[in-house]
C-alpha cells in the first residue's frame, strides 16, 4: 500500500500543479474583497462556486450562520469520513492580514484535489469542505460545533499561514469578558461624599488583576482596556465599563483564571461601594489539542514534498483559534504553512504576503499538504 500511496501522492502534486491558476484566482479575488465576521458573502460565493464547478454538493448557510458552507463528495461507499475546514474572513483595516485567503482557498483546493484522487482509484468514504465564518470575532466553528455541523467527523484539518512552516500547534485558551461598574452620581468638588465613583471601581479592579499576576501559571495572559471612564471630570462617575482579554494554555485553568478575575472586580467593586455586572462576550476557545497522528501525517507529507518545517515549542508566539474546540470534540489538527520568515500575523505586512508570490507558493504548498493528509486518514 505505501508504494501505491506514494503515487497517489505524486498524482496529488500534478493535481495541485494543474488547478493551481484556478486557485489562485479564488485567492486573489477573496484577498482583494475582505470581509469581516459574518459579512463573508463574497467569499463563501467563490469557494462555494469553485467546489460546485469541480463536482461537490453545496449547501450554504449551513449551522444557523448564513455565510457557512458544506460541500459533500459522497462516495457511496464504506471508507473514512473527513473534512477540510476553510476560513474566510479578515481584519478591521488590516484586510488579509491573517492569510485567510489562503486558508480558505487551500481547503477548498484540497477538496478539490482529493476527489480527483478518490474518483481515480476508487477510494471510498466522505469528502467535505466546511466554510467557518468569523473566526477572528465570535468563533464560528464553535456555532457549528453546536449544531452538529461536525458530527460524525473522522478527521477534519486546516493549514495556518505563518512565518514557518510546523507540523503541530499550540494554542492558548480564551476568552474576551466585560465588566461593568455602577456607582452614584455626585458633584465632584460640591459633595464627593454622596458619590460612589464606577471608574474608581475600575482603576481598582487593574491594580487588583496587577497584584494577581504574581500567582498566574506560566503563560497565563491577562490584559484590558477601560471601554467607558465617565463623561465629565466634575461629576463623580456613575457608570465605568473594562473590557479583559483572558487567556491560559490549558481551557481547565482558564476557568480558574476566570474566576479569579471576577474576585478582583468583586473586590474592587466592595471597597469602592460600586456595584460590579460581569458579562461574557462572545464565545470561549478552547485550547488547541492536534490529533498526533495528524500531527504525524503532516510532518511526514511535509518531508514527502521537501517542504522545510520546524517543531511547535512554546519560545514562539502563540495566539487562539475556534479551531481548538473541534479539536476537543473529533480528532482535528491546525498545521502552519510558512508564508514569509520573520513576518507576524496580524500586520500589514503579513497581509501583503498573503496576496503576494508568498502567498501563491504557500497556497500550492497547503493545498498539496492537506490532500495528501486527507488521504492517509482515508487509506488508515
Amino acid at each position: 500500500m505505501s508504494a501505491e500511496k506514494n503515487q497517489m501522492k505524486q498524482e496529488i502534486q500534478a493535481a495541485a500543479a494543474a488547478h493551481k491558476q484556478e486557485f489562485e484566482k479564488v485567492s486573489a479575488y477573496i484577498f482583494a474583497n475582505p470581509e469581516l465576521a459574518f459579512t463573508e458573502v463574497k467569499g463563501q460565493q467563490a469557494l462555494c462556486e469553485l467546489l460546485e464547478n469541480n463536482g461537490f454538493a453545496v449547501t450554504r448557510g449551513v449551522g444557523g450562520i448564513s455565510t457557512s458552507f458544506e460541500a459533500v463528495y459522497d462516495t457511496g461507499k464504506p471508507g473514512k469520513n473527513i473534512a477540510f475546514m476553510a476560513e474566510y474572513d479578515a481584519l478591521p483595516e488590516i484586510g488579509h492580514g491573517c492569510g485567510h485567503n489562503i486558508i480558505g482557498t487551500s481547503s477548498a483546493g484540497a477538496g478539490v484535489v482529493l476527489k480527483e484522487i478518490m474518483q481515480k482509484h476508487d477510494l471510498g468514504g466522505v469528502l467535505k469542505v466546511i466554510g467557518t465564518p468569523a473566526e477572528e470575532r465570535v468563533g464560528g466553528k464553535i456555532l457549528m460545533l453546536r449544531e452538529g455541523v461536525f458530527k460524525g467527523l473522522d478527521a477534519a484539518m486546516i493549514m495556518h499561514p505563518t512565518d514557518a512552516s510546523i507540523p503541530d500547534d499550540i494554542s492558548f485558551a480564551s476568552v474576551n469578558i466585560e465588566y461593568v461598574f455602577h456607582g452614584k452620581p455626585a458633584h465632584s468638588a460640591a459633595f464627593p461624599w454622596r458619590g460612589a465613583n464606577a471608574l474608581s471601581g475600575v482603576i481598582q479592579m487593574f491594580n487588583a488583576v496587577d497584584a494577581m499576576r504574581l500567582h498566574f501559571k506560566d503563560y497565563t495572559r491577562v490584559h484590558g482596556i477601560i471601554t467607558e471612564g465617565g463623561t465629565a471630570h466634575n461629576t463623580i462617575t456613575d457608570r465605568a465599563v473594562c473590557l479583559f482579554n483572558i487567556r491560559a494554555l490549558e481551557f481547565s485553568y482558564l476557568e480558574e483564571v476566570i474566576k479569579m478575575i471576577e474576585n478582583c472586580a468583586k473586590g474592587a467593586a466592595m471597597c469602592t461601594g460600586t456595584t460590579v455586572e460581569i458579562n461574557q462576550k462572545d464565545e470561549i476557545t478552547k485550547d488547541v489539542r492536534n490529533d498526533k497522528k495528524l500531527v504525524s501525517y503532516f510532518r511526514n507529507n511535509m518531508e514527502f514534498i521537501g517542504e522545510p518545517y520546524i517543531e511547535r515549542d512554546l519560545s514562539q508566539g502563540i495566539g487562539s483559534t475556534d479551531v481548538g474546540n473541534v479539536t476537543h470534540e473529533i480528532p482535528a489538527i491546525q498545521a502552519y504553512i510558512g508564508l514569509k520568515e520573520g513576518v507576524a500575523t496580524h500586520t500589514k505586512e503579513f497581509a501583503v504576503a498573503a496576496g503576494g508570490e508568498e502567498g501563491k507558493r504557500a497556497l500550492t504548498t497547503a493545498v498539496q499538504l492537506l490532500a495528501m493528509s486527507g488521504l492517509d486518514v482515508l487509506c488508515e
